[in-house]
């Protein structure tokens, strides 16, 4: 007899069998028990969760001698056909392969037809969302009143492809991600009596790998008791699924929240140099920081919210501690935008070292959990002051599209006490030829703190400058640069840069546009304009003659 996968050898040929799915079990019982059986069913739900074997089940209950049945025996002619999927009554469809109103007129042909010796025919349509919009309304009659010999039960991993008015017709059944230990479970279960040896946090790894798919772990079961001679281990695991280890995760998590730099750089390095993929890595960090936000929020009761092992949720606990939740967040930002930048940039090592830089940056700026000691020297000098030495925050400037910006309100020197007598101090105006003097020494400047926000503003150009507010222009097609460079923390930094270098409060705005800065355009020579259109460059930078 040929081999067979462990997915069809230990298929849930009973209700009772279902794993996971107790609350559809429950309902198709009590249906078949009292007589009310719907003439058509669509269970969704992803895949790998039991809906096509649900469905051969609820095929053999209405078929099988004892029908009808919650607990067919499996052994008559009729459940042992349907088990095997020769059954002349119950005719099993791809509906990708068989989507057009042709197939459909066949298929209504077929229905007229009485059940050879069955006493139901059953039409089992597998990813239904496939069939076409034409293939749906030609079934739409059929579906509403079919004879009463037939049932029909659709299964689908895309619900909402299916038209509402087929969805109209049907009896729905939701199947859910099945849980990672009831998976474990039913992996222990096949290992047992395969005879097989496993390590339990090999099962575990399985079983979480598998997104709730047992389909998907038992395959990943049949291959491992393949690869491994004596007993499978975690190693084994990891190097069939190509996954991150928690330990990696953890330590890295560390790296980063220590910034200790080269140490987070040099893991990454080693990951890359194993053959793993990057994009690998940078899915586990986004899992990995929305536990450690879980934990920081929640703090007990982690397992409800999920699926790691107990030594892990201790972990998460002691690093919750030590990062603010507006870090956190910020992090899991920054991830998803290396996710993005996958496709804009071809290697992989880029992405990476970029998004640790990144992230390291990130929590440099401690968010609003930060504790009272992790609170930057000038806002704990200004709590201990008496009221009356505490200056006023400068305001906030309005953008250009809105209003102009209002003055500062001006502070007394020495701590004194302001003298309404005086007149404000004007403030420093700063105009467009001093912004264009120090603009690549900022530029310079900030390239030592966070090299990508450099890289970023290095594409800009200043535009115009009123009320010190600076409007900084990006090519047009730079929309992902714009959006990076706006984000608070890194707008914070450029404006404090700028204003250092010019000793004024100075604030920036961004814009998508072709511009050159005002004041600034040189005249090209028309050798140089050929050579820039030939080989679509442009001007980085220009130097005149004095």
């Amino acid at each position: 007899m040929s081999y067979l996968v462990f997915a069809r050898k230990y298929r849930p040929q009973t209700f009772d069998e279902l794993v996971g799915q107790e609350h559809v079990a429950k309902s198709l019982k009590s249906a078949i028990k009292s007589g009310k059986l719907a003439h058509a069913y669509i269970f969704s739900g992803p895949r790998g969760v039991g809906k096509t074997s649900c469905a051969r089940i609820l095929a053999k209950s209405l078929n099988c001698k004892d029908a009808p049945t919650v607990s067919p025996c499996g052994k008559c002619p009729a459940c042992t056909e349907i088990t095997e999927g020769r059954s002349l009554d119950v005719i099993e469809i791809d509906g990708a392969s068989n989507r057009g109103i042709d197939d459909i007129r066949n298929l209504r042909e077929s229905v007229k037809f009485a059940p050879s010796y069955a006493k139901f025919k059953v039409y089992i349509i597998d990813e239904v969302h496939q069939i076409t919009t034409d293939g749906f309304n030609a079934l739409l009659k059929t579906l509403e009143e079919p004879p009463p010999h037939v049932k029909f039960i659709f299964a689908t991993t895309s619900l909402n492809k299916v038209i509402s008015t087929i969805r109209s017709r049907c009896q729905k059944f939701e199947f859910r991600p099945i849980s990672t230990l009831a998976i474990m479970g039913k992996l222990e279960e096949i290992s047992g009596k395969e005879g097989i040896k496993i390590e339990k946090n090999a099962l575990f790894a399985m079983a979480r790998s598998s997104e709730g798919s047992l389909r998907d772990a038992e395959s990943v079961l049949d291959q491992l008791a393949s690869f491994s001679k004596e007993k499978i281990t975690l190693d084994d695991v990891i190097s069939i699924l190509g996954i991150v280890e928690d330990d990696l995760l953890v330590s890295l998590t560390d790296k980063i929240i220590n910034k200790d730099i080269s140490e987070a750089l040099s893991m990454a390095d080693d990951f890359l140099r194993s053959g793993k993929d990057a994009a690998l890595l940078i899915s586990g960090l986004i899992e990995y920081f929305r536990n450690l936000m879980v934990a920081k929020i929640v703090k007990s009761g982690l397992e409800k919210y999920m699926d790691v092992s107990g030594e892990l949720q201790k972990e998460l606990l002691l690093q919750a501690e030590r990062i603010a939740l507006a870090d956190i967040l910020r992090s899991i930002n920054i991830l998803a935008d290396s996710q993005s930048m996958f496709r804009a940039i071809e290697s992989q090592r880029i992405v990476l070292e970029m998004a640790i830089i990144n992230l390291i940056g990130a929590t440099q700026d401690k968010g609003p959990a930060s504790t009272e000691k992790d609170k930057p020297p000038e806002i704990t000098a200004a709590v201990s002051k008496p009221k009356s030495q505490i200056q006023p925050p400068p305001q906030k400037p309005v953008s250009l599209k809105d209003k102009p910006v209002n003055s500062p309100v001006s502070t007394p020197k020495n701590n004194a006490q302001p003298d309404e007598s005086k007149k404000a101090e004007p403030k420093k105006i700063v105009v467009m030829e001093n912004i264009m003097n120090i603009w690549q020494a900022v530029i310079d400047k900030i390239s030592k703190a966070k090299m990508s926000i450099a890289t970023y503003l290095n594409e800009g150009n200043p535009l115009k400058v009123e009320n010190n507010v600076l409007l900084i222009g990006l090519p047009t097609e730079y929309k992902f640069h714009k959006d990076v460079l706006e984000r608070r923390e890194n707008s914070r930094m450029i404006e404090e840069a700028l204003s250092r270098a010019l000793d004024a409060d100075l604030r920036v705005n961004f814009v998508l546009s072709d511009d050159k800065p005002k004041g600034q355009d040189v005249e090209i020579e028309p050798s140089i304009s050929s050579a820039i259109e030939a080989f679509k460059g442009k001007i980085v930078n220009r130097f005149r003659k004095e």
